[in-house]
């Protein structure tokens, strides 16, 4: 599905550390797991550039209901998530509910690991419509 591997999404997040993360991810953030607190970002990324025409982000509250873990969904329901490995269990992806992004572009943090990918042509992402809240 996608020419982004997971090697080269590690080595990238690896790049990017700490500083691009939430305060509340970035002691838990370390090069072993460079995931961590990075979901929204990498499925911002891979919506924009890789998945499939017809994915959709999607958001799930984890296990202990005090954080959100995004991933994105194939037209097929197949599950796209490069940022699972983050947690020591399982993502309940049974229990995410779809959503939208928080800007119709790219972020500015979607943007950096876009750039570290080589895929700096913003003519080829879409835009999608803004999460309503």
């Amino acid at each position: 599905m996608t020419k982004i591997g997971k090697h080269e999404l590690d080595d990238a997040l690896r790049e990017m550390g700490p500083k691009y993360l939430k305060e509340r991810y970035r002691e838990r953030w370390t090069p072993e797991r460079p995931t961590t607190g990075y979901c929204y970002v990498v499925s911002e990324v891979l919506y924009h550039y890789e998945a499939p025409e017809g994915s959709k982000p999607y958001v799930v509250r984890m296990h202990d209901g005090n954080e959100t873990h995004w991933f994105l969904k194939d037209p097929k329901g197949r599950v796209i998530d490069f940022t699972a490995d983050q947690y020591d269990e399982p993502v309940p992806y049974d229990k995410g509910k779809p959503c939208a992004f928080l800007t119709k572009q790219l972020s500015k943090r979607g943007r950096v690991l876009a750039d570290l990918l080589g895929l700096d042509d913003a003519s080829q992402y879409r835009e999608m419509p803004r999460a309503k809240h």
